[in-house]
C-alpha cells in the first residue's frame, strides 16, 4: 500500500500562561494508506482532534513533522498550506458550519466560489454532488428545513466539492441517530472503493470504527494501540 501521510514524532503543546502547559499530543507517530478508511479512536479529550488538525495541515505541530506522499508540509507557510487545503484536503467537522441563511446548494458551492469557477458553474457541481448523495429534491431548502442527516449530507456534499485526495472527518455520528449513522459510512466506503479516496475518521463510537481497514487508538494524547 502506497503511504499518502505519515507523521513522525508530532507534538502539540497548547499554553495557558508561563509556566502552565498542556500537551495535546506527544510523540504521535502514524502512516496512512492510499484507498483506505483510517480510524483514530479514543475516549473525549484524548488528542484525536487535535491529531485530525495536524494532519490536515489546520496547524503546525510545536515539534516533530507531517510528510504528505513524502513532502514535509508542516512546516511551510500559512499561504501554501491554505492553498494545499483548499486543493486537495476535504474537512467533514464534527458542527457541520453549514450557514442558516443559505440553502443546501448555496452552502455546497461555498468551496468553489473560493477559487475563479462562476457561481453558475459552482452551483451547478453543487447540485450535482447533493443529487449524488440523494438531496436532489432538497437543493433549494434552506439548513433548518432540513433533517440532521440531510444537513450531514450537505457538509459531505461541501467537503467534496473541489476534488479532494483526502477526506478528513471528526466525529461524524456526533449529531446523527445509528441509521443514518451507516448510511454515511456505507457512504464514505462507496467513494474509497470507487475514487480510492483515503479517508481519516476520529470518533469514540464503536459503530464508525468498525467500518475502518486500518486503526489507531489514543489516550492521554499519545498513540497507545495500532
Amino acid at each position: 500500500m502506497t503511504t499518502v501521510i505519515r507523521t513522525e514524532d508530532v507534538w502539540k503543546t497548547y499554553s495557558l500562561g508561563s509556566p502552565r502547559q498542556v500537551d495535546a499530543v506527544k510523540g504521535a507517530s502514524i502512516e496512512i494508506p492510499k484507498g483506505v478508511i483510517t480510524g483514530i479512536g479514543g475516549p473525549s479529550g484524548s488528542g484525536k482532534t487535535t491529531l485530525l488538525s495536524l494532519i490536515g495541515l489546520l496547524t503546525k505541530p510545536s515539534k516533530g513533522k507531517v510528510f504528505i506522499e513524502d513532502k514535509e508540509l508542516s512546516a511551510l507557510s500559512e499561504v501554501f498550506r491554505t492553498k494545499f487545503r483548499r486543493e486537495r484536503i476535504g474537512f467533514i467537522f464534527q458542527a457541520q458550519y453549514l450557514i442558516p441563511q443559505l440553502t443546501a446548494t448555496e452552502n455546497v458551492a461555498i468551496p468553489k466560489l473560493c477559487t475563479d469557477t462562476s457561481r453558475g458553474e459552482a452551483e451547478r457541481l453543487a447540485r450535482e454532488k447533493l443529487s449524488g448523495l440523494g438531496l436532489g429534491h432538497r437543493l433549494d431548502f434552506r439548513v433548518a428545513e432540513l433533517s440532521g442527516g440531510e444537513q450531514q449530507r450537505v457538509s459531505i456534499a461541501r467537503s467534496l466539492m473541489n476534488s479532494p485526495e483526502i477526506l478528513i472527518a471528526d466525529e461524524p455520528s456526533s449529531s446523527i441517530e445509528e441509521a443514518l449513522t451507516k448510511d454515511l459510512l456505507a457512504t464514505l466506503r462507496e467513494m474509497v472503493d470507487r475514487d480510492e479516496l483515503t479517508v481519516i475518521v476520529a470518533s469514540h463510537d464503536p459503530l464508525v470504527l468498525g467500518w475502518c481497514d486500518r486503526l489507531y487508538t489514543m489516550r492521554d494524547g499519545e498513540i497507545v494501540i495500532q
